[in-house]
C-alpha cells in the first residue's frame, strides 16, 4: 500500500521538472514538506499550515503539483484540499474550483487568488445553484456601480455587446482581484469550473504554461481571467507571447472570453507594447475607482459584525478616514481583533490611535491636501479659497473643495465650516448641495470635479 512518505519521495523529482522562474523562490522540497498530506480511502488529502500558504500554493504550485501527481501516481483517484475547516474534492488534473478557493480564503478582502491550468473536469454539481451570489459581498456606490453590473452580467449571461476581451483597470486596493474571483465563480457555474482558468498573467506567460500552448489551450478552456497584467510591462517577450495567444483563439461568437486586471489607471496601458495594448483596448475597458469614505465605512461595519468586534461608529469612522484601501483596512482590523483577544476588551479611542501609529495604514489626503489640489486645478492660491472674497471663480473653487472634503473625509458640516475659515455650517450645506446639482446639469463642472476627485489620494 502506498504511503505518504513514498508519495512525497516520488513527487520530488517530478515537481523539479515543473518548476519555473516565475513559480516562486521556494524549492520543491521546502514547500512540499510544509504540506500536510494523508491518504483516506485512496484519495490524497492536502492540508495547509495557514490560508496565506494556501493562496500562494494555488497561485504558483497547484498546477505543477497536480500534473506531477497525475503522471507519477495514476492510482490515486483524486485529491482534496483543506485548511482545517473546508475540504473540497476534485478529480485529478481538473482546476481547483472557485468554490474551493473561496473556502480557503474566506476572510480575504480584495486579494490575489489564482487557480491552476484548466483541463477537462465535470460540470458543477446540481446543488451549486444554491450557493450565494459571489457579487453580493461587494460594497459599492454609484462611482463603481457600472463595472460591478458589467461583471455580474458577464458571469451570468456574457459580455455586453458580445465583447471577447474585458479589462478591469484601477489602482491597488480597488478590488480588481476580488472581482476576478467573483467572475471565476460565476463563470464556473455557467460554463463548468474546469472550463475556466483564473491565474496571474506572469505565471500564465511563463514557458510551458497556457500562453505557450497557443491554440491548443482553447480546446479545454472557455474563459481565461488573468490578474496583474502590468507585471508584463518590462517583459516584451511575454507580451508578444500573450498577444500571439490571443490571436490564436477560436473565432466562435461569444467565446472564448478573456478577462484581464491591470493595476493602474486605464491610461497606463500605454506602457505595454503596441501589439498587446491594441488587443486589450479593442475590448471593453472598465476602471474601478478607489472606494469612497462611505464605502469604506460600510465595509468596516460589515467586517466587525462578522468578526464579532465591538467598535462604535465614531471608531469605525476614525479607521475609515485613515485607510483608503480595503487591504489596509483589513490589516487594521486584524490588529484590533488581536488587541481585543489579548486584553479581553474592545479598544478605546487611545488604543485605536496607537494601533494606527504602529504602521500598516496610510492616511488619505486631509483638508489641506484637498484644498491644495483644488487650488492647483483652478490656478488659485489656497489662502484665496479660504478667504472672504466672493469672486465667481473663488466661490466655485471654495464650494468644490467643501464638496470634496465632505465626500472624501466624511467630516460633519460644522467641522467643515471650521476648516474653511470658521464659516457657518449652513454655508457648507449650501455649497455641497449646489455642487451635487451642478454635477448633474453642468458637464464642465462634472468633468472638473471628477478629475480633481481622482487626483486626490
Amino acid at each position: 500500500m502506498l504511503t505518504v512518505e513514498e508519495l512525497k519521495q516520488g513527487l520530488r523529482p517530478l515537481l523539479a521538472r515543473e518548476e519555473s522562474p516565475q513559480a516562486g523562490t521556494c524549492a520543491a522540497e521546502a514547500w512540499l514538506d510544509a504540506l500536510a498530506l494523508r491518504l483516506e480511502d485512496g484519495r490524497l488529502v492536502v492540508g495547509f499550515p495557514h490560508s496565506y500558504f494556501a493562496r500562494w500554493f494555488s497561485m504558483y504550485k497547484q498546477a505543477g503539483f497536480e500534473s506531477a501527481l497525475a503522471r507519477g501516481f495514476p492510482e490515486v483517484p483524486g485529491v482534496c484540499y483543506e485548511d482545517g475547516m473546508a475540504r473540497v474534492g476534485r478529480a485529478p488534473g481538473s482546476s481547483w474550483s472557485a468554490t474551493a478557493a473561496r473556502e480557503v480564503d474566506r476572510e480575504a478582502a480584495p486579494a490575489t487568488l489564482t487557480a491552476g491550468d484548466a483541463a477537462d473536469a465535470p460540470d458543477q454539481s446540481p446543488d451549486q445553484s444554491d450557493e450565494p451570489d459571489p457579487f453580493d459581498r461587494f460594497i459599492v456606490n454609484a462611482k463603481n456601480a457600472f463595472p460591478l453590473a458589467t461583471a455580474r452580467k458577464i458571469a451570468g449571461e456574457g459580455a455586453p455587446g458580445g465583447a471577447a476581451v474585458v479589462v478591469f483597470c484601477g489602482r491597488s486596493g480597488t478590488g480588481k482581484t476580488s472581482l476576478l474571483r467573483a467572475l471565476a465563480q460565476g463563470l464556473g457555474r455557467r460554463l463548468g469550473s474546469g472550463r475556466v482558468h483564473l491565474g496571474a498573467a506572469a505565471q500564465f506567460c511563463a514557458p510551458g504554461s497556457g500562453a505557450s500552448r497557443g491554440a491548443g489551450f482553447w480546446q479545454s478552456c472557455d474563459a481565461v481571467l488573468l490578474d496583474d497584467v502590468q507585471e508584463l510591462a518590462a517583459d516584451a517577450g511575454s507580451q508578444r507571447g500573450l498577444a500571439a495567444w490571443m490571436d490564436a483563439r477560436p473565432a466562435a461568437p461569444g467565446r472564448p472570453l478573456m478577462i484581464f486586471a491591470h493595476a493602474g489607471p486605464a491610461a497606463d496601458l500605454a506602457h505595454l507594447t503596441e501589439r498587446l495594448r491594441t488587443r486589450l483596448e479593442s475590448g471593453l475597458v472598465l476602471e474601478l475607482l478607489e472606494p469612497d469614505l462611505d464605502v469604506r465605512l460600510r465595509y468596516l461595519q460589515r467586517a466587525v459584525r462578522e468578526r464579532e468586534l465591538t467598535l462604535t461608529r465614531e471608531q469605525l469612522l476614525y479607521l475609515a478616514q485613515r485607510c483608503g484601501q480595503f487591504s489596509l483596512l483589513q490589516g487594521l482590523l486584524r490588529k484590533v481583533e488581536a488587541f481585543a483577544a489579548l486584553n479581553g476588551r474592545p479598544p478605546l479611542q487611545a488604543d485605536l490611535e496607537n494601533i494606527v501609529r504602529t504602521g500598516g495604514s496610510v492616511r488619505p489626503a486631509g483638508c489641506r491636501e484637498i484644498l491644495g489640489s483644488v487650488a492647483r486645478g483652478f490656478n488659485l492660491r489656497t489662502e484665496d479659497i479660504l478667504g472672504a472674497r466672493r469672486r465667481p471663480d473663488l466661490v466655485l473653487a471654495r464650494q468644490v473643495a467643501m464638496y470634496l472634503c465632505r465626500r472624501k473625509l466624511g467630516l460633519s458640516y460644522p467641522e467643515l465650516g471650521r476648516a474653511f475659515g470658521g464659516r457657518d455650517h449652513s454655508t457648507v450645506i449650501h455649497a455641497v448641495k449646489k455642487i451635487h446639482k451642478l454635477l448633474e446639469t453642468d458637464k464642465v463642472v462634472h468633468n472638473l470635479v471628477t478629475e480633481l476627485e481622482n487626483s486626490v489620494p
